[in-house]
């Protein structure tokens, strides 16, 4: 499955901060292997997955990039400076049909400090069943005011939400064709 990836500019509340921000959402299709069968005889020495045991295990990938207005708000911009960056993202499943009553997956949370730019890739912490429905992920990069700074104290970034089917019979088609399953 491919990645599901969003892109963001904003500025912080006080104008003097321009956050550029990209959340990229992995879903990464998991299984255990087992020993290949041909006509009911095990083949020594071959494995291959086993797509009943699949499972997701998806990773958030943060990147950032924060630019300082240099003389005046919204004006030229230089990247300087040291930010403390706020990185958020939680999963949710669909219920009845809509996000109104929802049940929360999981949750991930960190504070980056101190840099201008940073890319970093982080584990969900936990599976979800393949063909469990609909998710939705909720995602926010934002600078956060108390940064030690004494000029500029703006907070805020860009933030999102990705909508994602953990239906995975696609994926397990192209495994079983790619991996030769069933020749």
């Amino acid at each position: 499955m491919s990645d599901l990836k969003q892109s963001e500019t904003e500025w912080t509340s006080d104008d003097w901060h321009k956050v550029c921000g990209e959340f990229t959402f992995r879903p990464h299709l998991r299984y255990r292997m087992t020993d290949k069968k041909k006509n009911g005889v095990t083949v020594w020495g071959v494995q291959v997955p086993d797509l009943n045991s699949a499972w997701w295990e998806p990773e958030f990938e943060f990147s950032y990039e924060i630019w300082t207005s240099i003389l005046v708000s919204k004006g030229a911009v230089n990247q300087r400076g040291e930010h403390s960056v706020h990185l958020y993202a939680v999963v949710y499943r669909e219920g009845d049909g809509r996000y109104t009553s929802r049940e929360q997956i999981s949750e991930f949370a960190t504070t980056q400090s101190p840099s201008c730019s940073f890319r970093g890739t982080f584990p969900m912490g936990s599976r979800i069943e393949c063909d469990s429905g609909k998710y939705r992920v909720e995602w926010s990069i934002s600078r956060i005011d108390n940064d030690g700074t004494r000029d500029r104290q703006g907070d805020g970034g860009p933030q999102g939400i990705i909508k994602w089917d953990s239906n995975a019979e696609t994926a397990k088609r192209e495994i079983a064709a790619n991996r030769n399953i069933y020749g």
